[in-house]
């Protein structure tokens, strides 16, 4: 159900501070009309109406201003990954309550089962009184009888979920992201949260909330607050460094191949690079948390800190530490890029329920693409180690055909029914991989329009200065900034690219900065040496055969029928021995048409495939031997760094 502007509105004035931003913001506002181009006057006649009832509810915001909510989390048997929760509220003054677990969590756009961990739910009032509930739906909890009590609540949580970085307890830490573990009220989702843990003696607690009374106490300014700023505690290792009058954190849990000293060194360097980007810092205080630990991978950020997670073993190669350093480049430019400015429908959260817009390409994609500024600009990564980077992504590109059947924009609005494995790569795009490909289209768009001038980075600072919480940006403000950069239209790029299919070619647009790509040094890929046999199959090892993990779409094997989940027994009637396909395909040359035989439930069947011939080696993007001084020019504007020049 669509909410009306009176909600929002009532919503916007919780607290005596979000009375104050709006002032800010109301003059915010009336510098970016100024800047379109529009009449600032007319504009701020029309919102005079916003400030007189603002002025009106700022008395029934002192009324609540040292309102609060306890929560209590008591981590007594952490080995049985079991904490008991206790949630003190104010007095309301409503007959019945709800009480909502999110269906979501920040940085993850997929719903989750996260009131599935809840047992043992009790509710009160200040004497002890029991209060009657029930449960309307899977993470909604109404509780009765409640006009002028003060509500308690008790529960239990189940927290054994470590790679989805929802809540996870052992008996060496316990990492809580509060949207799996404290729930909350419409009435009280606006209140100051004083959180109170008890832990095992030996566990220190960090999080990038405000320390409390005591090492184990902290406090959110609000549910949102609270919820975008994970704890982690336990036993770890904790490092400090300060830059600019901002302090910042290291948190490891884990055991592993890292060097703390090297991350901390490398991140100290990190952090100064935001200023090639946005003008200021949102935050005075910023905490890294890493965990190095087996089976969960991956990284989430939050408002002022982010939650990364390794294999114990994959730190100590300069490839896997590459890994690690450019997910703490990606993670903290979300500092900004979704932290503090993101489209219309993710503005504000709303926790029960998908959060749809067509940009979340912008929020990810473009991460994904601005991270290479912090790394290159900082020398965490060389020239040649960006251009390993973007071949890869390249290759990947061009193996995915489903980039001819969704656009990047439906594959934002899409994100939450989103599907990986072979369905997803045939017909589906990521907005990751292709929101960076956009980015990168509109990077060197704006780059050739201003003569090198101004580059998508200068997008991006627009987009923090004039579209900053608690306002938003759609489709039209990111255009708008993009004439305003340029001087040009952009509608047509926009259709085009974004909510079109648009194929792009790759050799025109590296070589503006001086760039090609090629196979091998001095490679000839229509010679035989340089080509090799391909079916367009993917395989993973089964005890029965070699399994058909995916097929690409219009493949030799595509062609032939086979598919997903195919179990492949023989090829010319020979048996496979190997744990895939590769060996026995250097057997065979292009045109050539193999004999495939596999098992369909349970069934043996044939396929004749038709091998066609790709490059053998990877591809590699390298400097042309004679750039100008026009393309080293564009490469330094991009980059940051000088122009590699070829070997």
């Amino acid at each position: 159900m669509k909410k009306s502007n009176f909600y929002y509105l009532t919503e916007t004035f919780h607290s005596i501070e979000h009375f104050f931003i709006v002032k800010i913001t109301l003059s915010r506002i009336y510098t970016n009309v100024k800047i379109m181009g529009k009449r600032p006057h007319l504009f701020y006649g029309k919102i005079k109406l916003t400030i007189a009832i603002s002025l009106f509810f700022f008395q029934l915001i002192t009324a609540h201003a040292f309102a609060h909510v306890n929560v209590s989390i008591n981590i007594a048997k952490p080995e049985h990954h079991l904490a008991n929760v206790q949630l003190d509220f104010e007095q309301v003054a409503i007959e019945k309550v709800n009480f909502y677990l999110p269906s979501w969590r920040t940085g993850k756009y997929q719903t989750l089962n996260l009131a599935n961990g809840i047992r043992e739910f009790t509710a009160r009032d200040s004497q002890g009184n029991i209060l009657n509930w029930h449960k309307i739906d899977k993470d909604t909890w109404q509780v009765t009888g409640t006009k002028n009590k003060k509500i308690h609540l008790s529960y239990q949580v189940y927290a054994n979920e470590l790679a989805k970085r929802t809540r996870h307890i052992d008996d060496s830490h316990a990492f809580l992201d509060s949207s799996a573990v404290v729930m909350y009220s419409k009435e009280s989702r606006y209140l100051k949260h004083v959180v109170q843990l008890t832990v095992p003696k030996a566990w220190r607690s960090f999080s990038g909330l405000a320390s409390g009374e005591n090492n184990h106490q902290f406090i959110a300014k609000n549910y949102d607050q609270l919820v975008d700023s994970p704890i982690e505690t336990g036993i770890n290792e904790h490092h400090k460094f300060r830059h600019e009058e901002r302090d910042y954190e290291l948190v490891i849990w884990g055991e592993g191949n890292y060097d703390s000293s090297k991350m901390l060194k490398d991140l100290q360097v990190l952090v100064k690079q935001s200023k090639h980007i946005w003008q200021d810092y949102p935050f005075k205080r910023y905490v890294f948390m890493v965990h190095a630990t087996s089976g969960a991978k991956g990284a989430t950020e939050h408002v002022n800190s982010t939650i990364i997670q390794r294999l114990r073993f994959k730190f100590s190669s300069r490839k896997d530490y590459l890994g690690f350093i450019t997910t703490a480049a990606h993670e903290f430019v979300h500092t900004w890029n979704v932290k503090q400015y993101r489209p219309q429908g993710v503005v504000p959260y709303d926790y029960q329920q998908e959060n749809y817009s067509n940009l979340l390409w912008l929020v990810e994609g473009s991460t994904s693409y601005l991270q290479y500024q912090l790394l290159l600009r900082g020398n965490l990564m060389t020239a040649d180690e960006f251009l390993s980077a973007l071949a890869k992504r390249i290759t990947a590109h061009i193996h995915k055909p489903g980039q001819a059947s969704q656009s990047v924009a439906q594959a934002s609005f899409d994100a939450w029914i989103s599907e990986g494995g072979d369905y997803g790569n045939n017909h589906s795009v990521n907005i990751y991989s292709e929101g960076f490909f956009a980015s990168w289209l509109l990077d060197f768009s704006i780059l050739d329009k201003t003569a090198l001038a101004k580059s998508y980075r200068n997008v991006h600072n627009q987009l923090y200065q004039q579209h900053r919480l608690p306002l938003s940006y759609n489709e039209d403000d990111v255009q708008g900034i993009l004439k305003h950069t340029t001087g040009e239209n952009y509608q047509d790029w926009w259709q085009k690219n974004i909510h079109g299919t648009a194929k792009t070619d790759f050799g025109p647009l590296l070589a503006k900065a001086g760039l090609e790509m090629s196979y091998a040094k001095g490679e000839d890929t229509k010679s035989n040496e340089s080509l090799k046999a391909w079916t367009g199959i993917k395989t993973r090892n089964s005890a029965h055969g070699v399994t058909i993990s995916s097929v690409e779409k219009n493949s030799p094997a595509w062609q032939a029928g086979l598919t997903m989940d195919d179990i492949i027994v023989a090829v010319n009637g020979l048996r496979i021995v190997d744990k895939d396909l590769s060996n026995r395909l250097t057997d065979f040359k292009a045109q050539q048409t193999i004999t495939v035989t596999f098992f369909r439930r349970d069934k043996l069947k044939m396929a004749n495939v038709k091998l066609v011939a790709i490059a053998k080696n990877k591809l590699k993007i390298t400097p042309i031997a004679k750039a100008s001084v026009e393309q080293k020019a564009f490469f330094k504007a991009w980059t940051g760094v000088n122009f590699p020049e070829k070997k």
